[in-house]
């Protein structure tokens, strides 16, 4: 009785990790895709701030102008060929011979003339279009671009505490 119980739990676990018989495989392919869109984005920029203007020192021709720096950061993917321009800002005085129009920080009703520059000499004005913006280069790291602010000297404004304008900045790729 035991061997006939050994016998038979033998062919019950020989039968049940037996593979079925195949007779024949076939064999399917799957498609597998993903898509990469050119992006940008804008990091933390940091600001220009001339801090005080002193009209009488910079008003004679031997004065100096006053100039600050900031920054833009931006990040594209690898491969995007970004261009940042910058609008002129809110109180563009379209009347400026400079070229481009003259921005302006504004005070109440009175208005103090500066600039943004691309390059450190401040000779090249950051405009806004692809012909006066910055070209930069997607690698899908922080980049960062330098902006050149300078306030001529010679003009005779009234004493304000609140002189500023706001300048968007835009990424076209």
């Amino acid at each position: 009785m035991i061997r006939r119980f050994a016998l038979a739990s033998a062919i019950l676990i020989a039968a049940a990790s037996a593979t079925p018989a195949m007779a024949d495989t076939v064999a399917a392919t799957l498609d597998i895709s993903a898509s990469v869109p050119p992006k940008c984005v804008f990091g933390t920029n940091t600001n220009i701030t001339f801090g005080d203007y002193d009209p009488i020192v910079t008003n004679a021709t031997s004065g100096t102008d006053l100039t600050d720096s900031g920054e833009i950061k931006y990040t594209c993917t690898v491969g995007v060929s970004p261009y940042i321009t910058l609008n002129q800002g809110n109180y563009a005085d379209t009347g400026s011979s400079e070229g481009s129009p003259l921005r302006r920080l504004k005070d109440g009703s009175n208005f103090l003339s500066y600039n943004i520059y691309t390059n450190v000499e401040r000779t090249t004005v950051w405009g806004n279009t692809n012909t006066t913006g910055t070209p930069g280069t997607g690698n899908g790291i922080e980049q960062t671009v330098t902006l050149y602010g300078k306030i001529a000297r010679g003009q005779n404004v009234p004493p304000g505490t609140g002189y500023s304008d706001t300048v968007t900045a835009t990424i076209s790729y």
